[in-house]
């Protein structure tokens, strides 16, 4: 798989079958764990946040759950994520903030946490 296809994945993108066949990514064989972990800490490390800015929880607002990573340094990395109440989207249940001195560790972290890989990236089969 190309790099711009596995980043726009990463950031939470789809490619419906149609698109993948017309671009040739049908069909695809798995793709390696350490690979995608290597590729994602690249990201980290050149970008200030991954896959967006945060936006803490505002009042009355819906909560974005998803988690973000924060380049603060080359040695240290912030990931940071907030739920919402189960029965109030608008509500901020709470929060997890994590420190890592390496991309690479904030990686393994978010594609285990946010991406819950190994297992499936859209359709493309992650394995160890």
């Amino acid at each position: 798989m190309d790099s711009e296809t596995l980043t726009f994945l990463l950031r939470g993108g789809r490619i419906s079958l149609p698109e993948r066949i017309a671009s040739g990514l049908w069909p695809h064989p798995p793709l390696k764990l350490a690979q995608v972990r290597r590729h994602l800490a690249g990201l980290i490390e050149a970008e200030r946040w991954f896959p967006r800015p945060w936006e803490p929880a505002t009042p009355g607002q819906p909560v974005w759950e998803a988690g973000v990573i924060e380049k603060v340094s080359p040695r240290c990395y912030i990931y940071r994520n907030q739920h919402h109440h189960p029965l109030n989207p608008t509500v901020l249940a709470g929060q997890t903030e994590k420190r890592f001195t390496s991309a690479e560790k904030a990686a393994a972290y978010y594609l285990k946490w946010d991406l819950l890989l190994p297992g499936d990236l859209d359709g493309w089969q992650v394995v160890r």
